[in-house]
């Protein structure tokens, strides 16, 4: 009889020990549950709000810009004036700031919580970012180099060049809208 007390005995302990393992593994998965929210809903707002800064700043960069190919059109081979001159004249041009800390941050920490959707978006603008920062590193460089010109082929290049710009600043622009458009339903459940 003793025998078999002691192995009931030893049964209810490690049913015991099995049950007080499993509370303590649900309150930790309700705990990092809640901690992921958190942590999804903070990241989801600065990205959100990145994007919201961003969009602002390459609007106003976007219409600096085709204002200036605006100008460009109407008479910058006629007037003879240098790269330099005409830009100057023209209130010059402008690199658009546009930030993605937060998408970068929260991709090498924890993409698995964001639908693969929207990361596939994110990582899109994060690329049309870099071409447009390319764009314009050879535009301000081609500019630059070229300051003093007013040779036609050298100002038909720079013209092609600031036209190259201004579409991958209105292709950011659209791939910001979309995103915005898209997930609207999915940011606003997340973020509330």
């Amino acid at each position: 009889m003793k025998k078999s007390n002691l192995i009931v005995d030893f049964f209810k302990e490690i049913t015991i020990v099995v049950i007080g393992v499993l509370i303590a593994v649900s309150i930790g998965n309700y705990k990092e549950k809640l901690d992921n929210e958190k942590y999804l809903k903070k990241t989801l707002l600065a990205i959100k709000s990145e994007i919201i800064s961003s969009q602002r700043e390459i609007d106003t960069v976007l219409e600096r810009h085709l204002k200036l190919y605006e100008k460009l059109e109407n008479g910058f081979v006629e007037n003879e004036q240098t790269i330099g001159e005409f830009v100057s004249n023209s209130g010059g041009f402008q690199v658009a700031s546009v930030k993605n800390i937060s998408l970068r941050f929260f991709v090498s920490n924890k993409a698995e919580l964001l639908e693969f959707e929207l990361i596939s978006q994110l990582l899109d603008i994060e690329l049309k970012t870099t071409l447009l920062t390319n764009k314009m590193e050879r535009f301000a460089d081609f500019a630059y180099e070229n300051v003093n010109e007013n040779d036609e082929q050298v100002m038909m290049k720079f013209a092609y060049l600031l036209v190259d710009v201004i579409d991958g600043e209105q292709t950011l622009l659209e791939s910001y809208s979309d995103l915005l458009d898209e997930n609207k339903k999915y940011l606003s459940s997340r973020i509330k």
